[in-house]
């Protein structure tokens, strides 16, 4: 257990910043009261005298308000650990991260497949990269997950012997079908 250094009838100034650093990392006044052998009142009093003169904190609704941007988009750096703001009844951010979020935001916004900005709505990828990803699935996958995917289509097959016969069989006779018609069938991956 800790105690409180004073001099002067005073509270050191070391002791100030502990207990304001241990509080913004989320302890309780109880936990912190424990610690230093005070009243959790007693800590709330200290706090309340000195922790004034740090940089106010601002509340995760003003911040969104103030950045334009949905509040679930600041919920969702918090909970990825991006953001640490304070939990004092409500998430709190100082000025400091306040200004770090538009550049945090915009990182997280970016296409996985070309790195540019992808508008709100859209998960992973930009418009152009989600169009070419529903339309050519297969060529978007990697390597390891192709391998994956051929492997549970064997096993399928395996599996399913009598329904892969049909199958392969009324898909040879659409393509002769189509061959005869004079009809031009797709070309496979190059």
């Amino acid at each position: 257990m800790q105690t409180l250094e004073r001099t002067n009838n005073r509270v050191s100034a070391e002791c100030i910043g502990l207990l304001i650093r241990e509080r913004s990392k989320g302890k309780s006044l109880r936990q912190l009261g424990r610690r230093f052998g005070k009243s959790h009142e007693k800590i709330r009093q200290i706090l309340a005298k000195y922790e004034t003169l740090q940089e106010p904190l601002l509340p995760e609704a003003k911040v969104a308000a103030k950045l334009g941007y949905p509040v679930g988009w600041l919920a969702q750096l918090r909970k990825e650990g991006i953001t640490s703001p304070v939990k004092r009844g409500c998430w709190l951010y100082s000025e400091e991260q306040v200004s770090q979020i538009p550049s945090l935001i915009a990182e997280r916004r970016k296409c996985e497949r070309c790195g540019k900005l992808r508008p709100p709505g859209y998960q992973r990828f930009c418009r152009e990269c989600s169009q070419y990803r529903k339309k050519h699935k297969y060529r978007t996958l990697s390597p390891e997950e192709k391998a994956e995917h051929i492997r549970r289509c064997l096993a399928w097959r395996e599996k399913n012997a009598e329904r892969w016969k049909e199958i392969s069989s009324k898909a040879r006779e659409k393509y002769q079908a189509k061959a005869q018609r004079g009809i031009p069938q797709a070309q496979g991956y190059r």
